[in-house]
């Protein structure tokens, strides 16, 4: 059957959705300024325009008129900064009915290549009602500068920092939603990749937390001094103690600040590291899903050949395959680095309870017992053992994350099902024509 005939043999609602199975995946490509190349058959049916109304067309074609503008304000600002990005979009087909995508959105040569997915997550809904706010306040005469930024501070109100750490956490929850509608296993370098999250925000956690208790033991030598000082002659050993706690304790927090807090840390950089694996990995399998329904269409693609966007697909969900390995790389070097960090800080440690344990009998000997020294003496034993738990909780994570960093890079190369890459409409997987099997050769 003629795919055209076969499209308007399909049943479509006369109100509603456009027919759009979970599990099924559009592809487009345009050039730099969204004029659509080419696209695959899942596009087409559900757009519902034949080859000639799309081709050579704008992708706002398809463009529900209800969408926000500043949305693509903020989207299209990320593409022309060389990112990978995504956003939910409501598009309208030719015959009037609506469809709401996920569309992740990647630079390729000549322009940008488009996978749009069914949305299921638990972020579709809280991002529909943000964008109707969006539309009535535009039409009330908000700008759409205003009204991008009026999206921008919505989605730091949920907890996200900026569009890039939205788009990171939107990409995982729809391929995992999307796992769990299905009924089938989740895709293991999501999984992986949000457990890491997950040790990366608790290495934060616990490293703000050890912060302040450095802070902390910084400020107790000087009431230390104070309290010696009253107990014994000018540099008697309570005060020189001190002293030497102080000094110990400047060193700690300077080395903390260099190692741990600075802007160049491995702990500063390790979570941006993560995310940006995690997204070039997803995308890497939204590629692949693409390649494989492309295959097992078999359908003429309004003279679009086959073959080159094949083979455009294959090289890009190689190079980004190959940026998501690199990515882990680099976490599990920079998880043992932190490793490393913690053994030191176990030794700064050792070293100021050495010294506490040395006050703690001199001031014993002192025979002062009113002094309040021992008290102050009780807290720097409670700060310290606040301070090695915290230490302690670092260094089994990024144990952890060292361990799963490596196996990520082996999952990359994982099978995805075979309801993932071919669609519920698309199985059992067809067998491909000659061409189509020399192409993939």
């Amino acid at each position: 059957m003629d795919p055209i005939e076969e499209q308007r043999n399909e049943f479509r609602p006369q109100n509603g959705e456009a027919p759009f199975d979970l599990g099924e995946v559009f592809y487009s490509r345009t050039d730099d300024r969204g004029v659509i190349q080419s696209g695959n058959y899942v596009f087409q049916r559900v757009a519902h325009y034949e080859w000639d109304e799309l081709l050579g067309a704008p992708h706002k074609t398809v463009r529900h008129p209800e969408m926000p503008k500043g949305v693509f304000r903020v989207f299209w600002e990320e593409l022309k900064a060389g990112k990978v990005t995504a956003a939910y979009v409501d598009n309208r087909a030719k015959d009037g009915l609506n469809y709401w995508v996920f569309a992740i959105v990647a630079p390729c040569k000549g322009g940008y290549l488009s996978a749009r997915v069914k949305p299921t997550s638990k972020l579709f809904e809280p991002v529909k009602a943000l964008y109707e706010e969006m539309l009535a306040a535009e039409g009330r005469g908000t700008s759409v500068d205003d009204s991008a930024q009026m999206m921008l501070d919505a989605l730091q109100g949920m907890g996200y920092a900026n569009y890039d750490a939205f788009v990171v956490d939107a990409v995982g929850e729809e391929l995992l939603s999307e796992c769990h509608t299905l009924g089938i296993e989740p895709i293991g370098s999501v999984t992986g990749a949000r457990e890491l999250v997950g040790l990366a925000d608790s290495i934060i956690t616990a490293t703000e937390r050890l912060s302040t208790e450095f802070t902390y033991l910084g400020g107790i030598p000087r009431n230390l001094q104070i309290k010696a000082a009253r107990v014994e002659r000018t540099d008697g050993p309570l005060s020189v103690l001190a002293r030497n706690y102080e000094g110990m304790s400047v060193d700690m927090s300077e080395w903390f600040e260099a190692h741990v807090v600075g802007e160049n840390t491995s702990f500063s950089s390790i979570r941006r590291t993560i995310e940006r694996a995690m997204l070039v990995g997803s995308v890497a399998t939204i590629l692949a899903r693409c390649d494989c329904q492309l295959l097992s269409e078999r359908r003429e693609l309004g003279g679009v050949e086959i073959s080159p966007e094949r083979e455009m697909l294959g090289g890009l969900q190689a190079d980004y395959k190959a940026k998501s390995r690199e990515a882990y790389a680099l976490v599990a070097t920079e998880a043992g680095r932190i490793v490393n960090s913690c053994r030191d800080m176990k030794r700064m440690l050792l070293g100021l309870d050495t010294l506490r344990v040395a006050f703690k009998i001199e001031d014993s000997r002192s025979g002062e017992a009113n002094a309040g020294i021992g008290d102050i003496i009780a807290q720097l034993a409670a700060a310290q053992d606040r301070a090695n738990t915290e230490r302690n909780t670092i260094l089994e994570d990024s144990r952890r994350m060292a361990e799963l960093a490596a196996e990520m890079q082996e999952k990359e190369r994982a099978h995805l099902p075979d309801i993932l890459l071919y669609g519920p409409r698309m199985l059992p997987a067809v067998e491909a024509t000659p061409s189509l099997k020399k192409s993939a050769a």
